[in-house]
């Protein structure tokens, strides 16, 4: 949101839709991109916002399904390990993880009923393992002449950045599980690497 703030000033205006919006719910005639993120990191990220409740630049109180969730499970990880298991624990960490507003849906799921990006295209996707030259070449195709360098700041609570150094990573059995439960937007993600490598992009 801080470089949509950014470019702004550039006479560039770029709407940011809520979570409850779907790509069904845009005019055609609109044009638009979305970003993607790896699934295991986006579960991770997603976790410990909502456990942090959105803090520090938002404030979100938790619903009554996360107040179950964060008293049975501290840790993403934990989570992630025990999302097969049988029994109770197994139980419990499904209900969690479809509970947190942020890990109970898939990135696909805002694609429904339009799942055929060449029907509809982007006009680019940005992965945030690869933020900054992803939001490059959206610079040029809107012809805008400016470097990403210059609209990015360090300020960790603009650019909406939090540090997981102090809590476990996740284990083997963790990233398994996650893509056996996220298998759908492990798909989508490399179909939309696919998309981006079929437009020859220098990027």
């Amino acid at each position: 949101m801080h470089v949509a703030h950014q470019l702004q000033k550039h006479g560039i205006f770029i709407k940011n839709f809520g979570h409850n919006f779907r790509l069904l719910d845009l005019p055609k005639e609109n044009k638009y991109f979305f970003s993607i993120r790896n699934p295991a990191s986006r579960f991770i990220s997603g976790f410990y916002s909502r456990k942090r409740k959105g803090q520090p630049r938002i404030y979100s109180e938790w619903s009554d399904h996360e107040i179950v969730a964060f008293q049975k499970f501290e840790h993403a990880n934990e989570l992630a390990e025990d999302l097969f298991l049988s029994g109770s624990r197994g139980i419990s960490a499904r209900q969690a993880i479809k509970s947190i507003s942020h890990t109970g849906m898939q990135q696909i799921d805002w694609f429904q009923r339009c799942a055929y990006l060449e029907v509809q295209p982007p006009l680019t996707i940005i992965r945030q393992e690869f933020f900054n030259k992803d939001m490059q070449r959206l610079l040029d195709l809107l012809d805008v002449g400016l470097d990403i360098s210059g609209l990015l700041t360090e300020d960790k609570m603009q650019a909406h950045s939090n540090n997981y150094d102090q809590c476990p990573n996740l284990s083997d059995l963790a990233i398994a599980n996650l893509e056996k439960w996220y298998i759908q937007d492990y798909m989508f993600y490399e179909r939309c690497e696919e998309w981006l490598n079929s437009k020859n992009s220098p990027y």
